[in-house]
């Protein structure tokens, strides 16, 4: 049995993106998700397993969700996980370490309690897999997002640990790293003639699904996009 969870289903990238999954491939499909936004899901939601209004950043809130996620010998569990938070606009001896600490929590923090946590189901399990989404800034610094870009830098690194300590579980990891998603809130402050520059929801789901149908050889990876 194959399952899938992902993690902030109702947000501006979350709502765009599982339009364009294909999950016939999966027998048991779990969504975290912000409740007041659920109606926003342009989905057939009887077909889910919904979890709403969980701090991932929290542990006792990320146990409460895999405890509800039955793995099994021969199941295998791929986690798509989209929560994260974004500031920039200043230089960084201009935040604080409150503002540090915020994206840590939500680019940091809630990613490696979804890594802990699925690790631990894929004990009992046959393997499975974890996308992530990274930026470009955390490879390729501009100015004045400090903060937010320390914060994927930091994911990365969680990524190659994920790489290295999830061979035994026959978990694998990989990530995309775009400057911009090209999501319908995003094209507000995009010129229209700049699109093609920027990944899709629907591209970005397409990398996904990619990944995941062979996610024994692709290991490790932070892929670059927007270049």
């Amino acid at each position: 049995m194959k399952h899938l969870l992902i993690t902030g289903a109702s947000g501006n990238l979350g709502r765009e993106l599982i339009k364009y999954l294909n999950f016939d491939k999966y027998e048991k499909i779990y969504l975290v998700v912000n409740l007041e936004k659920l109606n926003q899901i342009d989905i057939e939601k009887s077909k889910f397993k919904i979890f709403s209004d969980f701090d991932l950043a929290s542990e006792d809130s990320v146990k409460q969700i895999f405890n509800q996620i039955n793995v099994l010998e021969h199941d295998e569990l791929f986690v798509i996980h989209l929560v994260g938070g974004y500031t920039g606009g200043k230089l960084f001896w201009e935040f604080d370490a409150a503002d540090l600490k915020l994206m840590i929590n939500k680019n940091l923090i809630s990613s490696f309690l979804i890594s802990k946590y699925t690790a631990k189901k894929l004990l009992n399990g046959s393997g499975g897999s974890i996308f992530f989404i990274s930026a470009r800034l955390s490879i390729h610094y501009e100015p004045k997002r400090s903060v937010y870009a320390i914060s994927k830098s930091a994911l990365n690194f969680l990524l190659k640990v994920i790489e290295i300590e999830g061979n035994d579980l026959n978990l694998t990891v990989n990530a995309a790293a775009p400057k911009v998603i090209l999501t319908e809130e995003n094209k507000k402050w995009i010129a229209e003639n700049e699109y093609h520059k920027h990944i899709s929801p629907q591209q970005l789901a397409k990398q996904i699904e990619f990944v995941f149908q062979d996610y024994q050889r692709y290991n490790g990876n932070i892929f670059l996009v927007n270049d």
